[in-house]
């Protein structure tokens, strides 16, 4: 007589508890697992416990516990605050250098720190509120600088006590500046290429100037200051940089420049202002 395998008796098995109602076998495979778990349930007690001896369940928190978290997180806040403080300090402390740094030696150069408490728009461009003023030494015409010689405007005449306005270099009021355009790759030369330029805010934000059409001004050159109306501590700062040039339509020799600011005003948070020799703090 012909034997028939084990393993095919328990498929057989398996095929015919998987075509029968579950309704009939979930019984069944309840009451089967239970007798099976029966000789793993001490294992499993033995594997509790030799976790539980390796790394013991926390004790419940007791309010000295609870007292050293509250301790801990107020003094991590703390220090996160004063991390901050130092980064901007560190921040003014570099921008201070760098103003210093690029004003003759014979000049005294005096600072003021401001932070911007309000932004007007206008129909002239932007203008922008300081919490300092003339007891700060503030007066109407002081340069406001940003990253050490990034030129965001200049003081309105209006100065209050402890408070002034900078009208931003797009703004329509500044009006005409005398400028001269440095090539990008000569930033660091001893004695750049300097070609003059005057340059003016078309009211969208940007400055626009005329060149004679063959002067080598590329895109990416920088954009400075030299103009007599202006403070000598402004001579020589950043505008921007030139974003693009075109030929005129109407004059074929002539091009031009559209400059796009070094610093965006609407962005700006806290500036460094010039102060005249003649402020008295």
């Amino acid at each position: 007589m012909h034997r028939i395998p084990p393993f095919l008796i328990a498929v057989a098995c398996v095929v015919l508890l998987g075509l029968l109602p579950t309704r009939w076998i979930a019984p069944l495979t309840t009451d089967l697992s239970s007798v099976l778990w029966v000789p793993l349930t001490p294992l499993a007690h033995l594997g509790t416990e030799i976790r539980l001896w390796l790394r013991p369940r926390s004790e419940l928190p007791t309010e000295a516990d609870r007292a050293v978290r509250e301790d801990r997180d107020f003094y991590r806040g703390l220090w996160h605050s004063e991390q901050i403080r130092v980064q901007d300090l560190e921040k003014k402390l570099r921008v201070y250098e760098v103003v210093v740094g690029a004003a003759p030696p014979s000049d005294a150069v005096r600072l003021a720190a401001a932070n911007v408490v309000a932004r007007t728009p206008g129909s002239g461009g932007l203008a922008l509120k300081l919490n300092v003023g003339a007891q700060h030494g503030i007066t109407a015409g002081d340069v406001a600088v940003v990253e050490g010689d990034c030129v965001v405007g200049r003081i309105a005449p209006e100065v209050r006590a402890v408070a002034s306005t900078v009208i931003s270099i797009a703004n329509r009021s500044t009006g005409r500046i005398d400028c001269y355009v440095t090539p990008a790759d000569q930033e660091r030369a001893k004695r750049p290429q300097v070609i003059p330029i005057q340059i003016l805010p078309d009211g969208g934000g940007l400055l626009r100037g005329d060149i004679d059409w063959g002067t080598t001004v590329a895109t990416g050159d920088t954009v400075r200051i030299r103009d007599p109306s202006w403070p000598i501590g402004a001579q020589g700062m950043r505008l921007g940089v030139v974003l693009e040039i075109r030929r005129k339509d109407a004059q074929p020799l002539r091009g031009e420049v559209t400059v796009r600011l070094a610093v965006d005003p609407a962005v700006v948070g806290e500036l460094v202002v010039k102060l005249q020799p003649s402020a008295n703090p």
